[in-house]
């Protein structure tokens, strides 16, 4: 197995996960911000999420694990990572539904229902019933975070087996699943109900152990991309982004091709074009403030938005009425309100866990 490239921070991986985040926000704003969808591809953004996590998983771990860094360590740091905006994403749903019972009796949904949800939301338990519709109705967008914990646990559990060669019978065994699944489905939008559960895996699978693929081919391959030292690669490759979200093929054959196209051949260019690419210094700020903030909008824009359409229809407003002024100020507002998150809540509790785990194992 070939160590990972040496560390640094990927800023123009970063730019591509805050774009893709943003994107995933306007495409479900979008009954406030136009006729149509908004981006209508964008659901895509979630293989590209998928893959980047790959990519900069085993750039940041695959050193420590191969000396030393052991299975209940590495789940640790991923929790520490990602649940506490989860937690708070989680109990924004659940406030919601505290306050719809009260302001739509109508709609009233039993306590002992709503606490099941919070439960099991809470302890990363899917809902596969069809009543559901979505496996985490607290936060919708968690399903792919769900998953993201399944493919990290199989990463650290068998990375000892992940050469490169078993490394490629998995993205290819997965993408034949993967090509299945789309068949039935006529599109790759799918792994957040209960019904398509199954056919998440293959999806995060193949697009996460590609990315650990890519990374650990960066050193071969990089002296064959001297050519994206200049010009403006990363600016592309970060367009490149928005017109894959901005093409909506017709249904059937274009767009299971399509999506399968994009996940296959355009994202893998992206990513090895953004960490191959320097970053401009004038734009290292604005990139690494987009990585920042692209977690924290992509996992508490659901909730915000079940609480702002709520709030509408309890005063007889139509929540899903084309208002675009109000959709960008919404939008504007969980950028705001995921920048604040991020520095008054996430990264202080995360430093916090950070040192009760170091303190515990300095103890052991």
């Amino acid at each position: 197995m070939q160590p990972a490239a040496q560390r640094h921070v990927y800023l123009n991986l970063d730019a591509i996960r805050g774009v893709a985040a943003i994107s995933v926000m306007l495409y479900h704003f979008s009954p406030f911000l136009a006729d149509g969808k908004v981006l209508p591809s964008s659901y895509l953004a979630v293989d590209l999420f998928f893959l980047l996590s790959g990519f900069v998983i085993a750039h940041a771990y695959d050193r420590k694990i191969e000396t030393g860094m052991g299975f209940g360590t590495f789940v640790a740091i991923r929790l520490i990572r990602l649940y506490p905006l989860y937690l708070a994403g989680t109990l924004l749903g659940f406030f919601y539904l505290l306050v719809k019972n009260r302001l739509m009796p109508a709609e009233y949904m039993p306590l002992s229902e709503i606490g099941m949800q919070l439960t099991t939301g809470m302890f990363f338990i899917p809902l596969v019933s069809d009543a559901y519709h979505t496996i985490f109705p607290l936060n919708p967008a968690s399903w792919s975070l769900f998953f993201e914990l399944i493919v990290n646990i199989a990463y650290v559990a068998v990375f000892v087996l992940l050469s490169r060669r078993v490394l490629t019978g998995i993205v290819g065994a997965s993408l034949v699943l993967l090509v299945v699944a789309s068949v039935f489905a006529g599109t790759l939008d799918f792994g957040m109900t209960g019904k398509t559960i199954v056919s998440g895996l293959p999806r995060v699978t193949f697009s996460f152990f590609l990315g650990v693929l890519l990374c650990r081919s960066m050193a071969r391959w990089q002296g064959s991309f001297g050519f994206l030292r200049r010009g403006f690669w990363v600016e592309g490759a970060i367009l490149l982004t928005l017109a894959v979200f901005a093409i909506a093929p017709a249904a059937g054959g274009a767009r299971i091709a399509y999506d399968l196209c994009a996940i296959v051949i355009v994202f893998p260019i992206m990513v090895m074009t953004g960490a191959v690419a320097p970053t401009a210094p004038r734009l290292s700020g604005v990139y690494g403030w987009l990585g920042r903030i692209s977690y924290p909008i992509y996992i508490i824009h659901t909730p915000m938005l079940m609480i702002i359409a709520g709030a509408g229809k309890a005063f007889s407003i139509d929540p899903f009425a084309h208002h675009p002024l109000f959709g960008i100020v919404m939008a504007a507002t969980v950028v705001v309100i995921a920048d604040i998150a991020t520095r008054v809540y996430d990264e202080p509790v995360r430093r916090f866990l950070q040192r009760q785990m170091q303190r515990a194992r300095a103890v052991a």
